[in-house]
C-alpha cells in the first residue's frame, strides 16, 4: 500500500510524469477506493464519491482546501464567491437565481445560436486544411457559448475571449502548482486587466438595467437591484461562466474530437444518427474526465465503505478514477456511447452538479456533427498517437494542450470508408 501512496502522491504533484493514469486508477479502485494520505483522503470509488458529494457534513471551503489563489488578488476574491465555492443555504440561494437562465425553454432558445456558431467556426478551419482543435476551436467556442448565455453580441466576443483566457490561465497556473511564484509585476498586471473586465461587466449591467432582456445578466442585474445579490456575487457569476467554463468545455471538446479520430466508425455513426452525437460527446467526458478531481472539507466524521474518515480532513475526489469504476461501469476503459449506465461524474453530482452541462453537450454535439459530415469529403487525421498526446501539466484539469487536425479534401475517386484516423503523417 505504501508504494501506491507514493505513486499517487507523485501523480498529484507531477501529473505529466505519470505515463498511464488509467492504470493507476485501476490499482486504486482495486486496492484502496479510499486512500489515507494523512490530512487528505483520496477517494476514487464512484459510490464513495457520491456519498461525499451528498453528505451534509462536507464543505466546498477554498481556505480549508487551499485552492485557488488565482494569481490576481482581485480575481481570487471573486473566484471564492463563485457558485461552485459556496455551501448550504448560500449556495441554494445563488443557484436558484442562476437556474432560471438554464431552463429547458432558455436552452432551446440558445441551441440555434450555438449550432450556427460552431458551424461558422468550423467552416474556415476545414477550408484551411489543417488547424489546432484546442487553440482554433475549443478555446473560442466555449466563450461563444458563455456569450450566448449572457447575450453578449458576436462583435464583442474577441475582446471577451481575451479576458476569459487571462482569467483561465491565472487559475490554471495556481491549480497546477503547489508554490506558484508571487511575482508582484505579474499580479499587478492581472489585477489591472481584471479591473478593466469588471468595468466592462458594469457597462453591460447598466445597459440591461435600462433595457432588460431574458439573459442571465439582466436577471442578475434585477437581483442586485432588489438586494438578493451584491456586486461581487454578480461579477462571480460572469467569471464562473467565462473562466471556469472555458477550461472544462475546452478540454471536453478536444477529448471528444480525439475519440472521433481514434475510432473512424464514430463518424459514420454520427452521420447516420445525428441524434447520437450528444451520447458520443458525453461518453468522451466520462472516459477523459476534463476535471480530474475536486476537494471537500469534512466538517463531520464520514463513513466511506469500510473506511471512517474523521472530521477535519480533506477528501480529494478523484472523478477520473470513479468514471472508470468497474463496480459502476461495465468495461470501464472501453469507449462505448451505447453503454447502459451513463451517469458519470464529469459534470459533478448533487447540489454542485454543473448547471452548464446541457450547453456543453449541445456545443460538443454540434462540433462532432460538423466534423463527421466533413469526413464525407475530407481525410480527417492527426499526427498524434496515444504516446505523443501533449497533456496538460495540471493535476485538476487533465485536457490536451494541443490537438493538430489535418483535413485535406479527398477526390471522389480516392474516397474510402475510413477517412478518419490517428498517427497519420
Amino acid at each position: 500500500m505504501e508504494n501506491l501512496r507514493q505513486e499517487l502522491t507523485r501523480f498529484i504533484q507531477q501529473p505529466a510524469a505519470q505515463q498511464d493514469p488509467p492504470a493507476l486508477y485501476r490499482r486504486l479502485l482495486a486496492k484502496a477506493p479510499v486512500l489515507d494520505l494523512g490530512r487528505v483522503h483520496v477517494v476514487s470509488g464512484y459510490q464513495e464519491i457520491i456519498t461525499v458529494l451528498m453528505h451534509p457534513g462536507t464543505a466546498v471551503d477554498p481556505t480549508t482546501v487551499g485552492l485557488p489563489r488565482a494569481g490576481s488578488t482581485a480575481l481570487a476574491r471573486i473566484v471564492n464567491r463563485m457558485l461552485p465555492m459556496r455551501d448550504g443555504a448560500d449556495h441554494t440561494r445563488l443557484k436558484r437565481l442562476a437556474t432560471t437562465a438554464f431552463s429547458a425553454r432558455r436552452l432551446e432558445q440558445m441551441r440555434a445560436r450555438i449550432e450556427s456558431t460552431a458551424a461558422r467556426m468550423l467552416e474556415p478551419l476545414l477550408a484551411a486544411g489543417e488547424f489546432d482543435v484546442v487553440a482554433d476551436l475549443a478555446v473560442p467556442l466555449p466563450v461563444a457559448v458563455s456569450c450566448a448565455i449572457l447575450d453578449i453580441p458576436d462583435s464583442e466576443q474577441e475582446r471577451v475571449t481575451g479576458w476569459a483566457g487571462l482569467m483561465a490561465r491565472s487559475l490554471l497556473d495556481d491549480f497546477g502548482s503547489q508554490d506558484a511564484p508571487d511575482d508582484p509585476a505579474r499580479i499587478a498586471e492581472l489585477d489591472a486587466e481584471f479591473e478593466e473586465f469588471r468595468a466592462y461587466v458594469e457597462e453591460l449591467c447598466a445597459a440591461r438595467a435600462a433595457d432588460p432582456g431574458d439573459d442571465l445578466i439582466s436577471r442578475l442585474t434585477v437581483a442586485r437591484a432588489d438586494g438578493r445579490l451584491d456586486d461581487e456575487d454578480l461579477l462571480a457569476f460572469v467569471v464562473m461562466l467565462l473562466a471556469n467554463g472555458l477550461e472544462t468545455l475546452t478540454s471536453g471538446l478536444a477529448l471528444a474530437v480525439w475519440q472521433l479520430l481514434r475510432a473512424p466508425d464514430l463518424a459514420e455513426l454520427i452521420r447516420s444518427r445525428p441524434d447520437r452525437a450528444e451520447a458520443v460527446f458525453d461518453e468522451a467526458q466520462r472516459l477523459g474526465s476534463p476535471v480530474r478531481a475536486s476537494a471537500r472539507a469534512l466538517t463531520h466524521e464520514i463513513t466511506l465503505g469500510d473506511t471512517v474518515v474523521p472530521a477535519g480532513r480533506v477528501a480529494l475526489l478523484l472523478y477520473a478514477a470513479a468514471n472508470r469504476d468497474p463496480r459502476r461501469f461495465a468495461d470501464p476503459d472501453v469507449f462505448d456511447p451505447d453503454r447502459a449506465e451513463t451517469r458519470h461524474l464529469a459534470f459533478g453530482h448533487g447540489p454542485h452538479h454543473c448547471l452548464g452541462a446541457p450547453l456543453s453537450l449541445m456545443a460538443g454535439a454540434a462540433v462532432l456533427r460538423g466534423l463527421a459530415e466533413a469526413g464525407r469529403t475530407r481525410a480527417l487525421s492527426t499526427p498524434l498517437t496515444e504516446e505523443t498526446v501533449p497533456w496538460n501539466a495540471q493535476f485538476v484539469f487533465g485536457g490536451m494542450r494541443e490537438l493538430p487536425l489535418r483535413c485535406p479534401p479527398v477526390a471522389a475517386a480516392d474516397r474510402s470508408a475510413a477517412l478518419v484516423g490517428v498517427g497519420r503523417p
